[in-house]
């Protein structure tokens, strides 16, 4: 019988890079439970990347890439994922679910000039392989070093066409989004950027795990993929690019794969403990 069970994920950055294995289900406790690949992933089939990156990435090969791109290593994201049913059995695992540069924080970013380049990438479960299933990038430049606005448009136009959208219904921020069938969503025409969305509102922003799936990601969910580049200036010192990838397909993929491993746990007869009483 299903149980509903709820979900807690404690997500910490680690302080030192362990050893460079990228087994993405780590090396559990006892008394931890496993997420083995039933439903490997492979890289998508479009244009869209990211220094490189795609998802469905082996992430062993999207680190390779990043640091290349950095020169340092990246720092691992961790955490334990806990999933506990109404009657109180527990599936518990530790996961690594992401890589960020490391030393970009809250006054590099707000309070700073200086130039940055940050990366973050998500990746799935070991369910479908570990495997890039978003990509964000934030750099900033001194405004003489980067292009202007119409020119990264141009460029971005040159490799993905018209956007499909205009998300903060202005100039400064423009989506690239398939469908389900990792076909183009055009912009309509007539476009109405005030009651026109290419992608539903409220899709996940990361693609790390999450067994509560979004009920968004749903049948009726239009988009597969979603690419969003932002540019903003601040006055006449600094230019700040972001770009943001994510394939939603592979994160119902990803929760199609793990879920049911999570709950087969759940559902097994519950053995007396045999501690001291």
């Amino acid at each position: 019988m299903f149980r509903l069970p709820i979900i807690l994920i404690a997500v910490v950055l680690a302080g030192s890079l362990p050893s460079r294995t990228f087994a993405q289900s780590l090396p559990q406790p006892e008394g931890y439970d496993t997420l083995t690949e039933t439903q490997p992933a492979s890289v998508r089939p479009y244009g869209f990347a990211i220094l490189g990156v795609k998802p469905g990435m082996p992430i062993d090969e999207a680190v390779a890439l990043i640091e290349a791109h950095l020169e340092q290593e990246l720092s691992p994201v961790e955490g334990t994922l806990q999933v506990e049913s109404p009657a109180g059995k527990v599936f518990r695992t530790k996961l690594r679910v992401g890589y960020v540069t490391p030393g970009i924080d809250f006054f590099l970013r707000n309070q700073s000039n200086k130039p940055y380049d940050s990366i973050q990438i998500d990746v799935s479960s070991p369910a479908i392989g570990s495997v890039v299933t978003a990509i964000r990038r934030e750099v900033r430049v001194a405004a003489g070093d980067g292009p202007d606005k119409a020119a990264l448009l141009a460029q971005l136009e040159g490799l993905y066409g018209k956007p499909s959208d205009l998300p903060d219904r202005g100039d400064r921020m423009w989506r690239w989004a398939l469908d389900r069938a990792y076909e183009p969503i055009p912009m309509p025409y007539p476009y109405d950027m005030y009651s026109y969305e290419a992608c539903a509102h409220g899709l996940p922003t990361e693609g790390r795990f999450d067994y509560r799936i979004a009920p968004v990601l749903g049948e009726g969910r239009k988009c597969g993929m979603s690419y969003v580049a932002e540019y903003w200036t601040k006055g006449t010192e600094t230019i700040t690019m972001t770009f943001r990838l994510i394939d939603y397909n592979l994160m119902v993929q990803d929760r199609s794969a793990a879920g049911p491993q999570i709950d087969g746990t759940l559902n097994t007869a519950t053995q007396p403990a045999d501690m001291k009483l």
